[in-house]
């Protein structure tokens, strides 16, 4: 069980990030970050021990502000989940594509991560404590879909720079875990077909992946990836392309 932590959990309003902010509610202090300021005030008189941050994680400005107002508010922070993700699906050759979708996933899957991370490590140097860093992923940034081409580039540059951080970290009180997810049943997967776990079922996992300190937190079927990708590669390729 995760307690007595102040957690930043982006995307905090729906899907995934809501059931991680219900289920670490209860024992810890939750700091939410997310555009929408109707939901955050819906958030914070439903739940409890909840701090509600409005914040454009397209924009770095924005992020650095909010992130100053946090480690001013709750400098004992210790724990960033990075959550948050947009995904739009057609595909390049569609007439319903949009040039700006490619910045705006790009700024809010892979830009907003990176720069909330540089910015809470740049805090927690200063301290000398145990400190996480989760970044939610996909089987997607292993394997990717034909569709979503961005969102599989964000996501696989997530995973890289999650393996990366963990290197540089390695000799610090900082700890970096990557949850790599399979289709779960979110408004982003709304209409989709293929079998998802609940919301719900993929935070309890997250959480567990947490506090046993794993650096991969394989949710759902992703626990099979690792023993596929040495068998059989070009089988999950498959199986994944056409979601």
């Amino acid at each position: 069980m995760i307690t007595k932590k102040t957690i930043l959990i982006t995307g905090g309003t729906s899907g995934i990030g809501l059931a991680l902010v219900k289920k670490l509610c209860a024992h810890n202090t939750i700091l939410v970050l997310a555009r929408s300021a109707k939901k955050l005030e819906e958030l914070f008189f439903a739940e409890q021990n909840i701090a509600c941050y409005p914040c454009d994680l397209t924009s770095p400005a924005h992020i650095t502000e909010c992130v100053k107002n946090i480690t001013h508010d709750y400098p004992e922070i210790s724990v960033l989940i990075n959550n948050a993700g947009i995904q739009f699906t057609p595909r390049f050759t569609e007439k319903e594509f949009r040039l700006e979708s490619i910045n705006e996933e790009i700024q809010v899957n892979l830009q907003a991560p990176l720069l909330l991370s540089a910015l809470l490590i740049k805090h927690w140097q200063s301290q000398n404590r145990e400190c996480s860093i989760v970044n939610i992923s996909s089987a997607l940034a292993i394997f990717p879909k034909t569709s979503a081409a961005v969102y599989c580039a964000t996501k696989s540059a997530l995973h890289n720079f999650s393996v990366s951080l963990g290197y540089q970290l390695e000799d610090t009180s900082i700890r970096v875990h990557e949850a790599i997810l399979p289709l779960v049943n979110t408004p982003m997967t709304n209409g989709r077909s293929g079998k998802k776990i609940s919301a719900d079922t993929a935070a309890q996992e997250i959480i567990i992946g947490m506090c046993k300190r794993k650096k991969f937190i394989y949710v759902g079927k992703t626990k099979w990836i690792p023993l596929l990708a040495r068998i059989s590669p070009a089988f999950i390729a498959k199986v994944l392309k056409k979601y």
